[in-house]
């Protein structure tokens, strides 16, 4: 198998090109793969910390209609099942963030890595009553029964699904839990439970991005190093059986994985702990808007650009040109020298940069003309 490296655009015509710079070795491809791969424990990370902290926001969100709403008759037929179907996809998905961390943090880093997590659940486990009591639920909704039993609905004491502390205490298997269970309320409310375990489990989360973070930094430069090789564009690598081949365009495209890579990017920024510094930072690009109709591109240039020629037909004097869907405005001079052009936006695409060097681009699709 032989490999090359190049870029991939929308040619003139409108249709996709793709362009071959250069045939590279097939140690160069696999320490191209290399380089990505450190990025893909941090994605199967991400992903699944999000669904924790999805199913935690859905469950909130669950419970407080229900508090707002005590006497509403549409809770009635289901709303123990749902609500219990809620809590238990967190509490498993709590399960599954655990266990994929510790493998995945052994993947990329090595055993004291993996250590390191370890260690870090076990002081969370010790020192929150709210993390040790949700992290053996689990064990409790898997092995033994449903975790909400009694659905209270008053406008004078707290409404809502509750667990019955009687019921929790017949499961033998509490461990630490069992003495703060057995201090609680005869009824528990879980909704402040899961507030604080939210904090807990982003607190563990952010624990393994500053792990990871110096290889994440590497990925991040190879990439925009990849960008800057491929003249600023989508860079790609392809592979092929043989010349021949190749040149009747028979070969495979294998395109640069980069959406990972700016998520990376942008948790890193966000962290509370680091300091994120671009030694090759520079002053922000202007954001570049692109104007397509039927797929054409009509028209592009700097953001300062457009706003001598769009105008707010509603408010002339709005100097602010971010578009979203559904949008109407008037694009003077357009299509033809001395017209004005009421048009929409029926579509938009946003090709975000996660370094300095390449400017962020925004691509507004443009309903036809004549429909005003």
């Amino acid at each position: 198998m032989q490999y090359g490296f190049g870029y991939s655009h929308i040619a003139e015509d409108g249709k996709k090109e793709v362009i071959v710079l250069k045939h590279i070795s097939e140690a160069e491809y696999e320490k191209h793969l290399k380089n990505l791969e450190f990025c893909r424990h941090y994605n199967h990370l991400k992903n699944i910390y999000s669904l924790v902290i999805n199913n935690g926001k859905s469950f909130l969100k669950f419970s407080e209609v229900l508090s707002d709403n005590p006497k509403a008759d549409e809770f009635d037929d289901d709303v123990g099942l749902e609500g219990n179907r809620l809590l238990i996809n967190y509490l498993t998905s709590i399960g599954m963030f655990i266990d994929y961390g510790e493998k995945e943090m052994s993947k990329a880093l090595g055993k004291d890595a993996r250590n390191e997590f370890r260690k870090k659940t076990n002081e969370l486990y010790d020192r929150h009553l709210s993390y040790r009591f949700l992290v053996l639920m689990r064990d409790y909704v898997v092995h033994y029964s449903f975790p909400l039993h009694t659905h209270v609905k008053s406008l004078i004491e707290p409404s809502g699904l509750f667990a019955q502390k009687s019921n929790l205490l017949r499961y033998k298997k509490w461990k630490h839990a069992k003495a703060d269970i057995e201090k609680m309320p005869s009824k528990i409310n879980l909704y402040p439970h899961v507030i604080e375990m939210q904090k807990y489990i982003s607190e563990l989360f952010n624990f393994c991005l500053l792990k990871l973070s110096s290889k994440l930094v590497d990925v991040i430069q190879y990439a925009n190093d990849l960008i800057q090789a491929a003249d600023r564009k989508n860079p790609i690598f392809i592979s092929f059986e043989n010349e021949e081949k190749y040149r009747a365009g028979q070969f495979s495209l294998h395109p640069v994985e980069l959406e990972s890579v700016y998520d990376a990017y942008q948790d890193l920024k966000n962290h509370p702990n680091i300091i994120f510094n671009d030694k090759n930072q520079k002053e922000e690009l202007e954001t570049i808007l692109e104007f397509y109709y039927n797929d054409e591109l009509i028209m592009n240039g700097p953001t300062s650009f457009f706003k001598e020629v769009i105008s707010n037909p509603t408010n002339p004097n709005d100097t602010d040109i971010t578009l979203s869907l559904g949008d109407r405005f008037t694009m003077d001079d357009f299509p033809n020298q001395g017209d004005s052009t009421r048009v929409r936006v029926i579509r938009m695409v946003t090709q975000n940069n996660f370094s300095k060097v390449k400017p962020t681009i925004i691509k507004y699709f443009l309903e036809s003309y004549d429909n005003y």
